[in-house]
């Protein structure tokens, strides 16, 4: 049985929440040889269970790898796959990693302090608190069954109401997205922007070094 395999037992049918990081991880055969420290980048995957603490760290390319082996034998969904996929493939251009359902963040159903404390559990869509189980509603603690019941209703309510009201829960969905692109291109703006000052403060001398040249690449 694979690591994935042990968290979908625990909550079958929900994505595990995942999230990609970038670490610099020290390269042994080239650290002889250079007769110092050498390191490269590496890629993981630290996978949490469906309303769980836990996190597993994987190194991102034996992990596909392994979803890859998951998806052939049924023991994952495919799609599963393919939307993971999506995400890293995401957070290597910078971008938010897409959510699959209506995003907890920005639902008016529930206050900015609930939203917080779910986004901070991993539940980070509608459909997740839905589904919640009894381990993540005593997680959420108190009013969590309520919170789980306006959920439910709320999905509900969306199906039956037809195209409409369905298309306007997607322009929210899709505003919610590019308002986190776009504070994601900001505090990059920001981080170029004082790198450019300090390297003018540390050589006056050199000229030619704009904004517009990092922003470029």
């Amino acid at each position: 049985m694979s690591a994935l395999d042990q968290l979908i037992n625990q909550d079958a049918g929900v994505m595990p929440y995942v999230r990609f990081d970038r670490v610099p991880v020290e390269d042994a055969a080239a650290s002889r040889d250079a007769g110092h420290y050498v390191a490269r980048d590496v890629d993981f995957a630290y996978v949490t269970p469906p309303y769980s603490k836990d996190v597993m760290k994987h190194k991102v390319e034996s992990w596909f790898a392994q979803l890859k082996v998951d998806a052939t034998n049924g023991r994952i969904p495919g799609e599963w796959l393919t939307k993971y996929q999506a995400g890293y493939e995401a957070w290597k251009k910078g971008q938010e990693l897409p959510l699959d359902g209506f995003p907890i963040k920005g639902w008016g159903v529930i206050s900015p302090a609930q939203q917080e404390t779910l986004i901070r559990l991993h539940i980070l869509t509608v459909e997740q608190l839905a589904a919640c189980n009894d381990e993540g509603l005593r997680r959420i603690g108190m009013g969590s069954v309520d919170l789980k019941n306006k959920a439910t209703a709320w999905l509900k309510q969306l199906k039956k109401a037809g195209p409409a009201t369905q298309e306007v829960a997607a322009l929210q969905k899709e505003n919610s997205v590019l308002k986190a692109s776009i504070e994601s291109l900001e505090k990059r703006v920001q981080e170029l922007t004082k790198f450019v000052e300090l390297a003018k403060m540390s050589e006056p001398a050199q000229a030619g070094i704009a904004a517009s040249d990092f922003l470029e690449d």
